[in-house]
């Protein structure tokens, strides 16, 4: 194989470069595990917000960690596990077994797809239903 040149030659075009080795530690906060469940819960079909886990108010804006709690354990094997509780206000007329799922495998999926690690549980306490508005 020849090497291109010339003025169009690109160094994407030449031999891959061997890869380098990066010695160091990743380390993911709690809160980006807490902003992919919040972003996953807000996401799915027939949630319309998080609720307090105490009133069962919308504290989508104001706190939403007064509905969404996410506990990471790390175990011996070096694995992280991850466990979420959700308090959520569901829209009226919605099937609320397809939503609970629908948002279990969601959250779930969100955290081990960005951060690798394994989602063990999510419960989902449903809080209130509300009728929403019709445009």
């Amino acid at each position: 194989m020849t090497e291109p040149t010339g003025p169009n030659a690109s160094a994407f075009d030449s031999e891959p470069a061997t890869p380098i080795d990066v010695a160091g530690d990743i380390i993911i906060k709690p809160q980006v595990v807490f902003s992919l469940a919040l972003d996953a819960t807000l996401r799915t079909y027939g949630v319309l917000g998080i609720a307090s886990r105490y009133t069962g108010y919308d504290t989508t804006r104001r706190d939403p960690s007064r509905g969404l709690d996410v506990e990471i354990v790390d175990h011996e094997d070096g694995t992280r596990h991850v466990t979420v509780t959700v308090s959520v206000i569901a829209e009226y007329g919605v099937r609320l077994p397809s939503v609970i799922a629908s948002l279990q495998h969601q959250i779930g999926y969100a955290i081990e797809h960005a951060t690798g690690y394994s989602v063990d549980t999510v419960h989902v306490h449903v809080a209130a239903v509300r009728v929403t508005q019709a445009p």
